[in-house]
């Protein structure tokens, strides 16, 4: 055998080895992802509050056109305006902490709801706003149930996806509204669990899948002696989301060996909407009530699996004290949500807020807690945040 022929050899046996070696590339399905005992939420999720008004409401206002996150038809004042909302959430996970020991959690995250800034010049309005109604990040660590070897098990999980756009009013008589919105959808989500025990199967495994899409809504508001006891205010929209592609990968390193394949999903198009509408009972307290229509997702491209949760219904009611001669109010607000389908299929809502106003300053603080329900007779869990909002007209 010639020196060219064993060199050959060498490299062929040289190169089997590290093809067996190697982490794998294919798409397939990361069946850890839909583990029941991990619980991660996919599919469905909850409305975020995009300001801490919405929240000290209970989202009851969601519609009403106050600003343009939701209902583009918002009247925005003379000028122009700049807000920002800042947010701390926490998620309590207790259907995992209900069947495992030693479980602690993060306390929570800092983040961002929302930020706008608009002009305001005769009967047209314009806006451009980002914001993020779909806003979840939890991490705990636990012992993994009463066994005799139990395993030390962490796991964390991001949602985050964000709606960045433009939105248009126009005051078409004194009492009606029209208004338009095109956005920009980015989604962006991750989930690990890290186990730590004497299974083969053991070790770290993580996905994470980001795409982008587009949006766009349409809105109205109807006034009627808004500043007058029984006078009311109402707002309709009806958002249209596109298809959403999402690629990423999923790395699995167990005692086993280490695998990487690839994600490819879609979330495909949804319609969501509803009303709200406000009436002043008093010279100082208006009550405000909200429906909405939850869209159903349907998530595709996980192997053969095919993720979704039904349209569902969420419904808000608050009430909003402010005296005209005092610089401050207070709001209040209880609701529901429910999502069939989802892994959690309904939550409650209770929320406070305080309001404060100096010239063309504005700021509110509200603070929102949702219980969550899942199948099964868990424990309630729960996802609380506290929002402030600024906003500055000048």
């Amino acid at each position: 055998m010639n020196l060219t022929s064993m060199m050959i050899r060498r490299l062929a046996a040289a190169l089997t080895v590290a093809l067996t070696l190697a982490p794998v590339a294919h798409a397939q399905s990361p069946a850890w992802l839909f583990n029941p005992s991990y619980g991660f939420p996919l599919p469905g999720h909850q409305a975020a509050p995009s300001s801490a008004s919405s929240a000290g409401v209970a989202l009851a206002d969601r519609w009403l056109g106050e600003t343009p996150f939701e209902n583009p038809a918002a009247a925005l004042p003379k000028g122009m305006t700049l807000q920002a909302s800042p947010l701390f959430q926490r998620v309590n996970r207790q259907d995992v902490v209900s069947l495992n020991r030693g479980a602690k959690q993060t306390m929570g995250y800092p983040d961002a709801a929302s930020g706008l800034f608009g002009v305001g010049r005769g009967r047209l309005g314009l806006a451009v706003f980002a914001w993020q109604p779909v806003l979840r990040l939890e991490q705990l660590s636990y012992e993994s149930g009463p066994l005799l070897t139990p395993a030390q098990v962490s796991q964390q999980a991001l949602q985050r996806e964000l709606h960045a756009g433009v939105a248009v009013s126009y005051q078409l008589k004194d009492a009606l509204r029209l208004g338009v919105s095109g956005t920009y959808v980015r989604r962006d989500d991750s989930y690990e669990t890290h186990e730590q025990s004497g299974s083969p199967l053991s070790g770290d495994r993580t996905v994470g899948f980001r795409g982008n899409g587009f949006g766009a809504s349409l809105g109205v508001v109807y006034t009627k002696d808004a500043d007058q006891p029984w006078g009311s205010t109402i707002g309709a929209a009806i958002r249209w989301d596109g298809d959403l592609s999402l690629k990423g990968h999923a790395d699995e390193n167990l005692l086993t060996g280490d695998t990487t394949y690839a994600i490819a999903t879609t979330r495909k198009s949804a319609i969501s909407g509803g009303v709200s509408g406000r009436v002043l009972v008093s010279p100082s307290t208006w009550i405000v009530a909200g429906l909405s229509r939850n869209a159903a997702e349907s998530w595709s491209g996980f192997g053969t699996r095919e993720v979704r949760s039904d349209a569902g219904l969420g419904f808000g009611i608050g009430l909003i004290w402010k005296d005209a001669e005092m610089p401050w109010g207070v709001r209040f607000g209880l609701g529901q949500e429910t999502s069939p389908g989802a892994r959690e299929a309904k939550s409650g809502l209770a929320s406070a807020g305080f309001n404060w106003v100096s010239g063309g300053v504005q700021l509110d603080l509200g603070v929102m807690h949702r219980n969550l329900a899942r199948e099964g007779g868990f424990p309630r869990s729960a996802d609380d945040r506290i929002l402030a909002t600024v906003r500055v007209a000048f």
